[in-house]
């Protein structure tokens, strides 16, 4: 068997046919191939099919042209002993009402990312993010938590209409130069007033 431009060659009874894969016949070619050819006359001649070639190779469905896989009424699965690699020269698209994966363990590299969404609920034991810029834009933001560390190295700016702070036991405020001013009134209000 040999292959030229889409014609396959095949050796029959001491002759040369030239013959094109039929439309039923998924598995791609390759040579050295055991075939099956058969036509209505010798200028017609097909490859039905595959029958055997040497073990440890790929075996490749293709199709020119676009292919649908379809169950009417049934499951679709797909099932590899190691990898199962899906790719495109183009787009991979998914699209069903519901989305369900189940992984031990993920790793996604992904050169650009864009969501959109109406929501996002995500439960997770931790989490860690390391970024050099990190940008939040909200209409409304609510942050709830039983424990709250955070630590600036350098500059924390907060610029706000109204910043309300209260605390149930005890509010510090400590820093080598501490700057207290007001534009134009400043209260300090307390049972007892302590300044040394």
């Amino acid at each position: 068997l040999s292959i030229d431009n889409g014609i396959c060659t095949v050796q029959c009874d001491g002759a040369n046919w030239h013959c094109a894969r039929a439309l039923s016949c998924l598995v791609e070619p390759q040579i050295g191939d055991e075939v099956l050819v058969s036509g209505p006359d010798r200028d017609r001649v097909f490859l039905l099919a595959i029958i055997a070639r040497p073990e440890n190779t790929t075996v490749t469905l293709s199709v020119t042209g676009d292919m649908t896989i379809r169950s009417e009424a049934g499951t679709v699965k797909v099932h590899s002993a190691m990898l199962t690699h899906i790719h495109s020269d183009q787009v991979v698209k998914l699209t069903s009402p519901n989305h369900e994966q189940e992984n031990d363990s993920a790793i996604m590299k992904i050169g650009q990312m864009n969501y959109l969404g109406k929501k996002l609920d995500a439960v997770l034991g931790s989490t860690d993010l390391f970024s050099n810029v990190i940008g939040l834009m909200s209409d409304s933001f609510k942050s709830v938590a039983r424990l709250c560390f955070r630590h600036v190295k350098e500059v924390d700016h907060v610029r706000a209409q109204t910043i309300d702070y209260e605390a149930e036991k005890l509010t510090r405020v400590h820093g080598g130069y501490t700057t207290l001013t007001a534009q134009e009134v400043m209260k300090i209000n307390g049972d007892q007033i302590h300044m040394s």
